[in-house]
């Protein structure tokens, strides 16, 4: 996105500053927590830098603000009306609002977000997320609040036309509302093929091999996660995925290494430790050794779209329950239950455990 922007940026306002390289950096790693705390100080001294302000919509997005985020979407469109990059960071916040929203505002969100991503289009016909938004909301949305299936399958040929090397986003898009499984291993194997130094690409086709062994082996997918590893070794999932396949196998020495490898490189991402904990607790019933990482999880702030303290708290709770802790897992759900009153897998097992 940052290349594309910088040639819209060239056309339209050759005076004014280019992206932050250090905060599209963090933002395109996933490293949403060192981004906020990086571009916070930065749009202070700068508030109207249009470029900062239309990466905070983005962060403020990721961290579910969603009323600051169309707001600062909103100020970014007005600075740099002829951005498609700032429309669709508005269009992308409009329209989570939209799904958030009660039935009144749903439709006339629904209708900004498509005004607003089809603008983004008309500015850089270059830009393909905005096309894969469209995608999506032509797939859900019903006939009077534009929505069309068929646009939705334009779509997915247009970008095959345009970016071929992205033509996978467009076609796992489609084929998951279509409800299409069938067509997925041959759209993931095309995507590696035709982009082997596609970080996103390769952690992905992992991370479906390792749903189930009737979609491949364990050693296929460890392959695909160690090419992205090899790609990127300052991104998380790679190391997520090498984890779990230890974890699943009891390579025990392995899997620490590798922990302590992420934790090196992401110590403000422990994502790889929490799923560890999940598969010894889940699939091997080892409360003790989930007990170790789930504490060790707990022990730093979750990064934004990782698995909450609450999801951890509870996932210790039931580790504890599994090595015969029944007071200390008691409590444990319990503070589960009080960092997140509506998360229903601690709501279930509290009513459980108090009988």
């Amino acid at each position: 996105m940052a290349v594309r922007f910088l040639l819209a940026l060239a056309l339209f306002v050759p005076t004014l500053a280019f992206a932050d390289p250090a905060v599209q950096k963090l933002m395109d790693q996933n490293h949403w927590r060192r981004a906020r705390a990086v571009l916070e100080p930065k749009l202070a001294a700068n508030p109207n830098d249009r470029v900062l302000v239309r990466q905070m919509a983005r962060v403020l997005h990721v961290f579910d603000e969603l009323d600051a985020a169309v707001e600062m979407g909103e100020k970014a469109v007005k600075l740099a009306p002829n951005d498609g990059d700032a429309h669709l960071v508005l269009a992308e916040a409009v329209g989570d609002k939209a799904e958030n929203a009660n039935k009144l505002k749903q439709l006339g969100l629904a209708k900004r977000f498509k005004k607003e991503a089809e603008t983004a289009i008309a500015l850089d016909p270059r830009l393909i997320d905005p096309r894969i938004d469209l995608i999506a909301f032509h797939m859900q949305a019903p006939g009077f609040a534009g929505g069309d299936k068929k646009k939705a399958k334009a779509l997915v040929e247009e970008i095959e036309k345009i970016a071929p090397d992205q033509a996978w986003r467009a076609k796992l898009r489609y084929a998951g509302y279509m409800k299409d499984s069938t067509v997925y291993a041959a759209i993931y194997k095309e995507a590696v093929t035709r982009n082997p130094n596609d970080y996103e690409a390769r952690t992905a086709y992992a991370s479906w091999l390792m749903a189930g062994p009737w979609r491949g082996s364990a050693a296929e997918a460890e392959s695909h996660a160690r090419a992205a590893l090899a790609i990127d070794p300052d991104r998380t999932s790679a190391y997520t995925l090498i984890a779990i396949g230890q974890a699943r196998a009891k390579k025990w020495d392995e899997l620490e290494r590798t922990l302590a490898e992420a934790q090196a490189r992401i110590p403000d991402d422990l994502s790889p430790v929490y799923q560890a904990g999940r598969i010894c607790l889940a699939e091997h019933g080892d409360g003790a050794r989930a007990e170790k990482y789930f504490r060790q999880y707990l022990a730093h702030p979750p990064e934004i779209g990782t698995a909450s303290h609450a999801a951890a708290r509870w996932r210790l709770g039931l580790s504890l329950e599994k090595q015969g802790k029944a007071a200390e897992a008691l409590a444990e759900i319990q503070a589960a239950n009080k960092l997140d009153p509506k998360f229903e897998p601690a709501k279930k097992d509290l009513k459980r455990l108090k009988g």
